[in-house]
């Protein structure tokens, strides 16, 4: 095995927390985008940074509190959504970040 491999695998807590202040940084990046332009754009792509930051959160603590008992207690179709939602909060971010980053290029433009 690579040692680049054998590091992401032994050390999943550190790239885990690494992504998580990331995507803490974009959020704090574009909620100042946003307070400082006023556009929708800055905005969007604030909104879409939560959601990511959200997304990951969920799917690093789902690892320790979603055991086999706690998915039986909650049923097949709620242990299901719980286990979907993840996926949907980073879809749903990236394309956040996306047409905020696209909002605000075309908001610069109508500026000028």
């Amino acid at each position: 095995m690579s040692p680049f491999v054998d590091f992401v695998i032994k050390n999943g807590f550190l790239m885990d927390a690494c992504g998580v202040i990331g995507l803490g940084l974009l959020g704090l990046g574009a909620v100042r985008l946003s307070r400082r332009y006023q556009s929708w754009g800055g905005s969007l792509l604030a909104f879409g940074a939560m959601l990511l930051l959200i997304g990951r959160l969920w799917v690093i603590v789902m690892k320790q509190f979603m055991t086999a008992k706690a998915a039986a207690s909650m049923g097949h179709t709620m242990s299901e959504l719980v286990m979907l939602a993840p996926f949907v909060l980073l879809t749903a971010g990236l394309a956040g970040v996306v047409w905020g980053l696209w909002g605000h290029e075309q908001w610069l433009r109508s500026e000028r």
